[in-house]
């Protein structure tokens, strides 16, 4: 019913797959299920595309009032004033934050519970207290403080970077000869693979994707599988590099004004937020050194 009501809001499969951080084929598996489920056919086929059928009309009404309802009661039982929300992408959750999420609840002396989103837009519900988020800074709605500037350089497996022959020193151009694995970008500020070679001085457009995908952990995963080359942002991939998973290919590239920033809502600033802040910005200090500048 969440694939269901993800489609309706998307307008289409391929949207509601990138909104829930799926494949399109696993949404369309989930909507022929549940039209097993219930006997009914909920779309039908309109030119090239498909559109609600009347009784997949009626569906998605109910299914829309019903979590509405479902999230209102939640939001009204979740309403604890020792709750803190830090709001934090996928990969500098797991890679960064959750390693120190006890220091971070010892100094901000609560609950600290993390909202996982993809893109800057899932933040404008407002349902967070604190959020890492990558970007320019300037946001209207939002207080912020440049946490650390955006510092990216490409990585691959020991057995994938010895295969191509390449090392910390490869230049640019010569990374053409791999498969560079590719995050989509909508909605996405931080840097991809185009803009990469264009700020590390390299004219030549990198080949357009063979793969796109929709969630930087799974590039990851290729990269540690030798499937590909990804771009890796400091800070987090320090613990896969200092293991040995991951190695350099290529040089760093860092940004004048892009970079990740702590931020909340104007006006909501309180104890907690300021010793989070202090304790991020402490662990920054210590920067992993196949992210300096050569």
């Amino acid at each position: 019913m969440a694939v269901f009501d993800a489609v309706v809001a998307a307008g289409d499969f391929t949207g509601a797959a990138r909104d829930l951080g799926i494949t399109q084929p696993a949404v369309s598996r989930h909507m022929s299920a549940l039209a097993r489920e219930l006997d009914v056919e909920l779309f039908e086929r309109s030119g090239r595309s498909f559109v609600l059928s009347r009784r997949g009309k009626s569906l998605a009404e109910a299914v829309g009032f019903a979590f509405t309802g479902l999230e209102r009661v939640l939001a009204e039982m979740d309403d604890k004033p020792d709750v803190f929300v830090l709001a934090v992408q996928p990969a500098m959750a797991t890679s960064w934050v959750v390693p120190m999420l006890d220091q971070l609840e010892a100094v901000a002396g609560a609950e600290l519970r993390l909202r996982i989103f993809e893109r800057s837009t899932e933040l404008e519900s407002g349902d967070w207290d604190m959020a890492i988020v990558p970007g320019t800074g300037g946001w209207p709605a939002w207080e912020s403080t440049m946490l650390f500037r955006e510092a990216v350089r490409p990585f691959a497996s020991p057995g994938l970077a010895a295969a191509l022959g390449f090392d910390e020193n490869t230049q640019p151009a010569e990374l053409v000869a791999g498969t560079l694995l590719h995050i989509d970008d909508v909605g996405r500020p931080n840097m991809n693979w185009q803009q990469w070679f264009i700020e590390a001085g390299e004219p030549t457009a990198p080949p357009k994707p063979r793969l796109m995908y929709n969630a930087y952990p799974t590039v990851i995963q290729e990269a540690l599988a030798s499937n590909g080359i990804a771009l890796g942002w400091q800070h987090l991939l320090s613990d896969l590099v200092e293991r040995g998973l991951l190695v350099p290919v290529g040089p760093v590239v860092q940004r004048r004004h892009g970079g990740h920033h702590v931020c909340w809502p104007i006006g909501r600033a309180d104890d907690r937020h300021r010793a989070i802040l202090d304790r991020l910005q402490s662990e920054i200090l210590g920067s992993a050194p196949f992210f300096r500048q050569d």
